[in-house]
């Protein structure tokens, strides 16, 4: 047995009933009673969910230069003080290893930004022209089929005759 995430039931739940064609919906949650106040927690908004997005954060970077959304390091900057993990980063830093000084906030979501893009354009997926950012083949191949950095380069990193049980 494997818990599900806090994220994941929220968004299960979310999805019960269909607005379209329901008035209402129904999700029902099978747990150990040890665990029944942690879910009505969860379900009644009372405890906090986090952000998992600096996780994956050179993923997300290169989707949404893909997009277009970012195109320059301030793009990156703006793009990220506009998401859920930069509220949680200011309304809880030290869950993301941040001090509390609102600089220190700004300095990491520089750095991430910077170290995000600069990751990028090492192993091929970004490339800077005339001082854009867009996105390689690989790069968008990546964003597409929704491929983790490990994956991408792994792929990369194959004989131009690979065979599929190789690549795999």
């Amino acid at each position: 047995m494997v818990e599900l995430e806090e994220s994941s039931i929220l968004q299960m739940i979310g999805r019960a009933g269909r607005p379209q064609f329901d008035d209402s919906g129904v999700a029902v949650i099978l747990t150990r009673s040890d665990k029944r106040l942690k879910y009505e927690n969860i379900v009644a908004g009372k405890q906090p969910l986090e952000s998992r997005l600096h996780l994956q954060l050179v993923e997300y970077v290169n989707a949404e230069i893909g997009l277009g959304t970012i195109t320059d390091v301030q793009s990156a900057k703006n793009w990220l003080r506009s998401t859920y993990f930069f509220v949680r980063c200011r309304l809880n830093p030290i869950h993301y290893g941040v001090s509390q000084h609102c600089d220190a906030i700004d300095q990491v979501t520089e750095e991430k930004c910077l170290q995000s893009i600069e990751i990028l354009q090492n192993e091929g997926l970004v490339a800077n022209i005339d001082g854009k950012l867009q996105t390689t083949a690989y790069g968008e191949a990546a964003a597409r089929y929704c491929l983790r950095l490990p994956t991408v380069t792994r792929i990369m990193g194959t004989k131009g005759q690979a065979k599929l049980k190789d690549v795999v």
